[in-house]
């Protein structure tokens, strides 16, 4: 897997985190802080890479490092298992694809696209992970929706540790899937609260879901570029093409997951 850059986010199960992880830039050292608890610790390059280690999955890791004298930061999000494996999707359509040769770095990063775009498009996650979600108060409501770097949070499982906006520990509880108890805030302030979102159990159509469209990131297209239709005997063939006319992506069977699972977004105010 190529290295980690500044200012990104990537995916590791817990089984890939003993390969390491490699930095943008090549660093001696890095410091790493765990959001479930807040512990922070420093580790040493071996072989140009780091291993991470972890006492729980989920857990969200902020990696900071040294790049031509900035800091710069980056997020590893762990979860217990990826929605699938690199041998799956080398095999999906075998025939058709033939993606048997593909290196794992290539199948590794289409997996992950895949992963970024089905869960944008629905809005939530289908796997538990832990997130940053600021909550306020803005008036006397007990209970609030919180909202994370991707949107309002959804299928809220547990909150783990809360912090008020004058760093200090405060009590923010689970209201619903979708709100949190916030009456232990004093009115216009606001905390940010550790919590494990997602769903439980993940669907098993997610697993084909995120097959198909790494796979077909992987596939070459002999669609010329940038159509969206073509003239045949028979008629006008129209592509289905992620982010035209409503498509999600470009595979009518990922769509049909994420119209299935997916959430309507919420404006918080």
């Amino acid at each position: 897997m190529e290295a980690l850059k500044p200012s990104t986010r990537i995916r590791f199960a817990l089984d890939e985190l003993a390969a390491g992880v490699a930095l943008k830039g090549a660093p001696a050292t890095c410091k790493v802080t765990a959001a479930t608890t807040g512990d922070t610790y420093e580790l040493k390059q071996k072989d140009r890479k780091f291993v991470l280690t972890v006492t729980r999955a989920p857990e969200l890791l902020t990696v900071e490092w040294q790049v031509s004298g900035a800091a710069v930061q980056a997020e590893v999000d762990v979860v217990a298992s990826r929605y699938c494996t690199p041998d799956e999707v080398r095999s999906y359509r075998a025939d058709e694809y033939q993606l048997g040769e593909t290196s794992d770095e290539d199948v590794l990063a289409a997996i992950a696209k895949a992963e970024e775009v089905i869960e944008h498009e629905a809005r939530r996650f289908f796997q538990p992970v832990i997130r940053r979600v600021t909550v306020d108060r803005p008036r006397c409501t007990p209970r609030t929706m919180g909202i994370t770097g991707d949107g309002t949070a959804s299928d809220v499982r547990s909150v783990i540790r809360a912090t008020g906006q004058d760093g200090k520990a405060v009590y923010v509880g689970r209201a619903s899937d979708c709100m949190f108890d916030v009456s232990n805030l004093p009115a216009s302030t606001f905390a940010e609260v550790i919590t494990e979102l997602g769903m439980s159990p993940t669907p098993i159509e997610v697993n084909t879901a995120v097959i198909a469209l790494a796979a077909w990131y992987l596939s070459p297209s002999n669609r010329p570029d940038n159509a969206t239709s073509e003239s045949t005997d028979t008629g006008v063939l129209n592509f289905i093409i992620g982010g035209v006319n409503g498509a999600a992506t470009s595979l009518p069977e990922v769509n049909a997951l994420i119209k299935r699972y997916g959430l309507a977004d919420y404006v918080v105010g």
